[in-house]
């Protein structure tokens, strides 16, 4: 059982190899591996059918008593097959229906949806259940959505209705741990608490019911799945019609044991699945669409069954799973269908399919079995499906009269089934004009062969019924284990009132056959003006007007009100809550403030005043970091050199971005007018009081807490490491630093994913649109050809010194920053630290290029983020394998030093680190002005043009290496092979012995000084 969960996990990490060699005919490679594992599997199947409930657990998160637990019986035997079987036809199917191409996201995601499904019907354990069950959900998510514009929307409906059966879910395996106390499934389905406690029954049942529902597309939440179709055919008719929403389905099932007996179980799903089988039939007559009316085809096949499972009985349930059985056989082969006739028509409305039935006859006579066992004509396996779902609702709780009732609705629903049936044969295939020669396409023999597998199988199927027995038997035992009935299936059981409710819909289906011109046009006029996206599209419209004038207070270009809403709230809780929380306070801590610390205050409060009265940016970031070196210092005086040099690093990397960005902005602020400066000075006071009453009072008053003694005490000998800092960031909080390195890492990505979302014309603006070059400088300088002249107007003699400068200075700092990371276990250091001495030197290379480059090649940046982060959770997983606990560290000593796997990960936060600021300095750095002394600016006929890389080319080439120019796409479409641009030679750098400033003769690129 494990080894099919293995051999799925293996696919997915080989899936994106096998699509770069294979392409789209990677179908195959995955249809035989998706065979081989339905066989690796089959011996746990045997086991089943013989009775038996093999199971097995691994340990996962053994503090909290969750196993990996996987337990196989008939439910997870019949729900594998499906997923395995069906799995293997669609990837054949895609072969010859997908364009050329790798489609490595389309095989991946479907492999990955199958792992999740497999491990969803196999798993023991109820947080596996929901993280698989989350898992399908992202899967289709991204399915859907990979289809482009047309599937973003449907995606984000999609998530929605699937969020509520998550978060539904999610409260339900929170309550069920509560009351049964285990997280094993088995356990907690059988556990004797809810015979005892009927309140928390029916509210779990609901739960449950919702979640279900949500994923089984049952009335309110149906509209998801005709919004999917914006998918690939290929995804309709795995997920929509073989596997995601089976998933409803089996959760139903898995759960009837306990709650079959619950009223409020029943009556949710009966009412609402035949509601949905109903509403799901006349809403397929209503469409054009043919896809669509597939999709509504299924809400309504999938109500008919979550009524049956409703019922609760041994009839029903057996009744139900062959149902499950029967329509992923012929709804998946519909599907796939659909993409023949589209294939061959060009077009999936129905108004506009030619006649195909003498240009395809073999597609025609499919489509006719095909929908022959959806409409239950006999003697298909859909006849015998329908006919026991008829036979299970007769048995509806509630007496009498409510199995007839819910026969007489199930057979109303069923002749919407043979109505639309009707529809889709005729449509397609009869009705349509004469096609002309060129209308008709060429099919693909694969295509139809796919389809045909998987609905000419209901033929021979229905006349050995007998292989079906024990499976269902299985079944039913895993549904209801105190059952000890047999399941007996037959082809005919005599004159009974399902056979003459059947035959009643097959003689309306004629009449309607007959008259379809009538009825499907009444059905086309009585379409509803409004579906499931136009509610939800309402809903989100009037959420977001809601919000809109909620966020009157929060806008980015009005945070007054928002700032003096919620700091000065915080100054007046505080101003009222001092004087009652004082009395009660523990004095202060003696020998807290010292002689440097006041000194520290008035530089400090000098540099803040500085801060706020200038009007000058310039000026402005001076006061900031001034502000922060004069910070530095009190964390020195305090004691801790970690942070201090955490803290000089970060403010000198800070202060360089931000001078690298101030290019971008105007030279000075707005000035406001006294009025409104005037309410914001007294609240600026306020708010500083308040502020600083708040630290006068509740700091200082405790001693070291116990964790902090813990450190102290026990750190050294547990991590083998003296800087206590350090192992805490990446030992004992380890699970912590990741997060932080992951947000690190997507704040990068996040940058760059803006900026290539953007048009080049909206960041960096032409030079055509300045109608004249800078205003002259402010103060007069000596005139043309002097050093003093060519320092204002040319870069390259002010990098010159830099460039020398690097050339000892940047050694030293490589060295340093690797000193620094070795040395960060024991005595202050660290990869963070590291990385930002490494970040220095990147820095100092940038500053000292007289032109507007990027540093280093294109994509640096973004792998060495990548890479840092992957070093990290592969860190943690070895920590999981060999030591039993995720990020736990390892240590060993050897060659008379100790070693350990956090180093490993403190390499991971060096790389991400070192990515993060070098994206920051050659993305942000992007000169802005049309005249930069940073490129080649040239002056032709009045205009002025620059020979630089902007921001949105910088961003580009991140993604997709060196190009030519910044690209127009601002959804992620990559680039074509024009835009590819051949390497540039590098620049080279002055020698010690460079006379360019004395001469005024600048460096030639690709020339270095002799």
């Amino acid at each position: 059982m494990i080894l099919t969960l293995i051999a799925l996990a293996a696919l997915v990490v080989i899936t994106p190899g096998i699509t770069r060699f294979a392409g789209r005919a990677s179908g195959w490679p995955l249809a035989v591996a998706y065979l081989g594992v339905a066989a690796l599997f089959t011996p746990t199947a045997a086991e089943v059918m013989a009775g038996n409930t093999p199971e097995a657990a691994y340990p996962w998160i053994p503090r909290f008593g969750v196993d990996l637990a996987l337990r196989a019986d008939g439910l997870g035997v019949v729900f594998t097959y499906i997923a395995l079987i069906i799995g293997a036809v669609v990837f054949a199917y895609s072969t010859k229906y997908l364009p050329h191409g790798r489609n490595t996201s389309f095989y991946w995601l479907m492999v990955i949806f199958t792992f999740s499904m497999v491990a969803l019907v196999l798993s023991n354990d109820v947080l596996v259940l929901f993280v698989c069950w989350e898992l399908t959900s992202l899967a289709s998510f991204f399915l859907i959505a990979r289809s482009g514009s047309p599937g973003q929307a449907p995606a984000l409906r999609t998530m929605f209705f699937t969020f509520i059966g998550g978060l539904s879910l999610l409260v339900a395996t929170g309550v069920i741990i509560a009351v049964t106390g285990t997280t094993h499934l088995s356990e907690a389905i059988g556990s004797p608490v809810w015979a005892g406690q009927p309140e928390v029954t029916t509210a779990v049942a609901v739960l449950i019911g919702i979640a279900a529902m949500t994923k089984s597309a049952q009335f309110p939440f149906h509209s998801w799945l005709p919004d999917a179709m914006a998918a690939a055919t290929p995804v309709s008719a795995y997920l929509h019609a073989a596997a995601v929403v089976k998933a409803g389905i089996f959760l139903m099932l898995r759960f009837s044991p306990t709650f079959h007996a619950t009223p409020a179980w029943n009556i949710l799903l009966i009412t609402a699945g035949l509601f949905t089988a109903c509403l799901g039939g006349w809403f397929a007559l209503n469409q054009h669409d043919v896809k669509k009316l597939m999709a509504y085809s299924t809400v309504s096949q999938l109500g008919l069954i979550t009524a049956v499972i409703g019922v609760g009985t041994e009839a029903a349930i057996a009744a139900a799973t062959l149902h499950v059985i029967a329509h992923a056989l012929f709804k998946s082969g519909l599907f796939m269908m659909v993409g023949v006739v589209d294939h061959l028509a060009g077009t999936r409305d129905l108004a506009r399919i030619p006649k195909l039935r003498r240009s395809a006859p073999a597609a025609f006579v499919v489509l006719i079995i095909g929908c022959g066992s959806m409409a239950g004509i006999p003697p298909l396996l859909g006849f015998v499906s329908k006919e026991s779902l008829f036979t299970a609702l007769g048995e509806a709780p509630g007496g009498p009269w409510a199995g007839w009732l819910a026969l007489l609705i199930a057979a109303g629903a069923s002749v919407l089934t043979f109505a639309y049936c009707a529809k889709t044969v005729w449509g397609s295939f009869i009705d349509g004009s004469e096609p002309e020669p060129r209308q008709i396409h060429r099919g693909s023999a694969v295509m139809l062969t796919a389809a045909a597998v998987p609905i000419l199988a209901s033929i021979p199927l229905s006349f050995v019924l007998f292989v079906f027995d024990n499976p269902l038997d299985q079944v039913v035992r895993a549904a209801m284990p105190e059952s000890a009935g047999s399941v007996h299936l037959a082809l005919w059981h005599g004159f009974t009132a399902e056979l003459l409710a059947s035959g009643l819909i097959i003689a309306i289906g004629v009449v309607i056959i007959l008259r379809r011109s009538r009825v499907f046009a009444f059905f086309h006029r009585a379409t509803p003006p409004f579906d499931g996206a136009n509610v939800i599209d309402g809903l989100n419209a009037g959420l977001r007007r809601v919000g809109h004038g909620l966020g009157v207070f929060v806008r980015p270009m009005n945070s007054g009100p928002y700032l003096a809403i919620s700091l000065g709230g915080l100054s007046l809780l505080a101003i009222c809550a001092i004087p009652l929380v004082y009395p009660s306070l523990p004095p202060l801590e003696q020998g807290l403030s010292r002689p440097v610390d006041i000194i520290l205050l008035i530089l400090i409060t000098v540099a803040v005043l500085v801060l706020c009265t200038s009007h000058s940016r310039l000026t402005t970031v001076v006061a900031l970091s001034a502000i922060g070196i004069l910070a530095t210092v009190q964390i020195l005086a305090l004691g801790a050199p970690d942070v201090t040099l955490t803290q000089l690093l970060v403010e000198a990397m800070t202060i360089i971005v931000i001078m690298l960005v101030l290019q971008k902005l105007p030279r000075s602020f707005w000035r406001y007018p006294k009025r409104k400066q005037s309410p914001r000075l007294i609240l600026a006071i306020i708010v500083g009081a308040a502020m600083t009453a708040l630290t006068l009072v509740l700091n200082g008053r405790r001693e070291r807490s116990d964790l902090g003694r813990y450190y102290l005490d026990h750190a050294p000998d547990i991590s083998g490491g003296k800087n206590i800092v350090n192992t805490i960031l990446v030992e004992f909080r380890a699970l912590d630093t990741l997060g932080e390195l992951t947000v690190l890492g997507m704040a990068g990505i996040a940058i760059v994913a803006v900026m290539s979302t953007v048009k080049d014309k909206f960041i960096d603006p032409p030079a055509e649109n300045i109608p004249e070059p800078p205003r002259p400088p402010w103060v007069s300088i000596r005139p043309k050809g002097t050093t003093a002249y060519r320092a204002v107007h040319e870069a390259w003699p002010n990098v010159i010194p830099l460039q020398l400068t690097i050339k000892v200075l940047g050694p030293l700092l490589a060295v340093t920053s690797l000193i620094v990371f070795w040395r960060g276990h024991n005595s202050p250091g660290g990869g963070f630290i590291a990385a930002l001495i490494g970040a220095a030197v990147i820095g100092l290379a940038y500053l000292s290029t007289p032109k507007d480059r990027a540093i280093g090649p294109p994509r640096a940046p973004l792998y060495l983020i990548g890479s840092g982060v992957g070093v990290a959770v592969v860190t943690g997983i070895i920590g999981l394998l060999f030591a039993g606990s995720f990020l736990k560290p390892m240590h060993i000593e050897f060659a008379g030093q100790h070693w350990t796997t956090s180093m490993l990960f403190d390499l991971g936060v060096y790389l991400a680190v070192l990515g993060l600021m070098l994206l920051s300095f050659n993305l942000l750095g992007v000169s802005d002005s049309a005249a930069t002394p940073a490129g080649d600016d040239v002056l032709t006929n009045g205009i002025i043009r620059r020979d630089v890389e902007r921001t949105r080319e910088r961003a580009d080439e991140l993604l997709y290496g060196e190009l030519s120019g910044p690209m127009e796409a601002i959804r992620g479409e990559r680039p074509d092979r024009s835009r590819r641009s051949v390497e540039t030679a590098q620049e080279k750098k002055v020698r010690a012995t460079s006379t360019h400033i004395l001469h005024g003769d600048p460096p030639v690129d690709g020339e270095e000084e002799a």
